[in-house]
C-alpha cells in the first residue's frame, strides 16, 4: 500500500503532465487519442485526489481513536524498579521534539557505556523523562527497563508527538518573515493580476472608463531539501546536551544555508526551487557609479534613492517589512565609509554597524546580511547583488515542518559516490531531515535588485 506522500508525489506528477496533454489535445494537430489521454488523466488526477481525501480522512479518524485510548494505556502501566508512574505525556517543559533527541542521544551514550538508556538519562538530570518513558507497557508488560538490552527505546506516540520537527530553521531568509502559506496536496496556485483597472472622472453624460486587466498566477510546487548528519561512536563520551545539540545545530546549519542560497537565487533547474531575486519580472536598477568598486557618498545616496523609487512608484509603499538583502562584504563596507578627507572621519552610516541591537539599518530599513549572496560573479569575478524587498509580499509555502528521521543499519552513499557508510557495521549513527517547501511572490514589483562590484 502506497504512503500518503507517495500518493502525494503521483498526484504531482500527473498535474505536472496536464499542460503537454492539454497542448496537445487542443492543438492544431490533435487527435482523438490525444483528448482521450487527457480526459483519460483527467478522471486519474480525480480519482486519487478523492483517495487522497480519505486517506487523510482515515488518518485522522486512526489518530482520534489512539488519543482516545491514550488514558486506558496511562493507567496500565507496570512500575519499574526506581520509576514512578507517569502518564503518557512529556514532561513539563518539553516539547515532543526534546523527547526524541534526548532519547536518541542517550541510545548513542548507552551504547558505548553498556548501560540501559534510562540509567543513562536519570545520571544526567533527566529523572522526569526516565519516569515517563519507564511507565511504557505493552500489554500490561513493562517494554523500557533498567535492566541493559540490545535494541532500541520505544517513545510512544503521545510523548514523541508522532514526526520530530526540528527548531524552525535558522534562516536570513525565514528570519525575514515571509508570508507562509500552505501547500496542499504539494502545491500553491493563485490567481494575481498584473495590470490592474482604471479609473477616472468624468463629465456628466460622459462615458466611463473601460479596463481591461490582465493576469497570470502565483505557482508554487513542493521542493524537498534533505540532509544527513552521521554521528561516530566516538559521540558517546558526550553528555546528552551535547549530542543533541551537535544533531540540532548541524542539521539546521546544513539546511539553512542550503535554504538560503535557493530562497535568493535559486535557479529552478532540475529538483532546485526558483529563488525570489530570479523571478521573472522583478525590477532591476543599474548603479551609476564613477569607480565601480569605491562608489562616492553622493553615489551611493543617488543609488540607495533609485531602489526605494523603484518600489514607491509602482505604488509598493514603505512600511515595516521592507528589507535590504545584501553580502557581507557590501555590508561592511557600508559601515567602514566616513565622512571627511582623513579615514579617522565619523563613520557616513553608523546605523550599519553589525553589532547593533535589532541588527543595521540603511535609509530607514532593516538589512538582512547573508553569505549566500556569492561576491565572485560577472566577467570581473567580484559582482554581487543586493535587493530591496516588501517582505509581506514574499510567500514561503510549506507542505510540512522539518522532520527527521534515525537509523544505525542503513548503508550511506557518500556524495554519490562510490564510497559507501555501513552504520551498523562501523558503529554509527545516521539522522536524516527533511523539509519540503517552495518560495513565490504575490507581485514581482515587491523586489528590485542591482548588480554592485563593491
Amino acid at each position: 500500500m502506497k504512503t500518503l506522500e507517495e500518493m502525494r508525489a503521483a498526484l504531482r506528477k500527473m498535474q505536472d503532465a496536464l499542460p503537454e496533454l492539454k497542448e496537445k489535445a487542443f492543438g492544431d494537430a490533435g487527435t482523438e487519442t490525444d483528448l482521450k489521454a487527457l480526459e483519460d488523466s483527467c478522471a486519474e488526477i480525480e480519482k486519487l485526489e478523492r483517495q487522497i481525501e480519505a486517506r487523510v480522512a482515515s488518518e485522522a479518524a486512526s489518530a482520534r481513536a489512539a488519543k482516545a485510548s491514550t488514558s486506558a494505556i496511562s493507567t496500565a502501566v507496570t512500575t519499574v524498579p526506581g520509576m514512578v508512574k507517569s502518564p503518557l505525556a512529556p514532561p513539563q517543559g518539553m516539547t515532543g521534539e526534546d523527547v526524541l533527541c534526548k532519547t536518541m542521544a542517550a541510545q548513542l551514550i548507552a551504547k558505548g557505556s553498556r548501560q540501559p538508556v534510562l540509567e543513562v538519562l536519570v545520571e544526567q538530570g533527566y529523572q522526569a523523562l526516565a519516569d515517563v518513558l519507564g511507565s511504557v507497557t505493552v500489554n500490561g508488560k513493562a517494554v523500557n527497563t533498567l535492566v541493559p538490552a540490545e535494541g532500541g527505546l520505544l517513545v510512544p506516540t503521545p510523548v514523541s508527538g508522532g514526526i520530530m520537527p526540528l527548531l524552525r530553521l535558522e534562516s536570513t531568509f525565514i528570519n525575514a518573515s515571509p508570508v507562509r502559506v500552505p501547500l496542499t496536496n504539494g502545491q500553491f496556485v493563485l490567481a494575481r493580476g498584473l495590470a490592474g483597472a482604471t479609473a477616472s472622472y468624468i463629465a456628466e453624460g460622459a462615458l466611463k472608463p473601460v479596463s481591461t486587466p490582465t493576469f497570470d498566477s502565483i505557482s508554487m510546487r513542493a521542493k524537498k531539501l534533505a540532509g544527513i548528519v552521521p554521528i561516530t561512536d566516538e559521540a558517546v563520551k558526550w553528555t546528552i546536551g551535547d549530542i543533541e545539540a551537535y544533531v540540532r545545530n548541524d542539521l539546521k546549519n546544513a539546511l539553512a544555508l542550503t535554504l538560503d542560497l535557493n530562497a535568493w537565487l535559486g535557479t529552478g533547474a532540475g529538483a532546485s526551487p526558483l529563488g525570489i531575486l530570479n523571478k521573472p519580472g522583478v525590477q532591476t536598477v543599474t548603479p551609476t557609479f564613477a569607480a565601480p568598486t569605491n562608489p562616492t557618498l553622493a553615489e551611493l545616496d543617488n543609488f540607495a534613492t533609485a531602489m526605494i523609487l523603484k518600489l514607491v512608484t509602482v505604488n509598493i509603499f514603505a512600511n515595516s517589512r521592507w528589507r535590504w538583502v545584501m553580502p557581507y562584504r557590501s555590508a561592511m563596507k557600508l559601515s567602514n565609509i566616513r565622512v571627511g578627507a582623513s579615514t579617522d572621519g565619523d563613520k557616513a552610516f553608523p546605523e550599519m554597524n553589525l553589532g547593533l541591537a535589532g541588527g543595521p539599518n540603511w535609509k530607514g530599513f532593516p538589512v538582512i546580511i547573508t553569505s549566500q549572496l556569492p561576491t565572485t560573479g560577472g566577467g570581473t569575478t567580484d559582482e554581487t547583488t543586493i535587493a530591496l524587498i516588501d517582505f509581506s509580499h514574499v510567500l514561503f509555502g510549506e507542505e510540512e515542518g522539518i522532520t527527521t528521521k534515525q537509523s544505525d543499519v542503513a548503508t550511506l552513499n557518500v556524495d554519490g559516490g562510490s564510497t559507501l557508510v555501513h552504520l551498523w557495521q562501523q558503529n554509527m549513527i545516521a539522522i536524516l531531515a527533511e523539509a519540503m517547501h517552495d518560495f513565490g511572490l504575490r507581485t514581482t514589483k515587491a523586489v528590485v535588485k542591482a548588480t554592485i562590484r563593491w
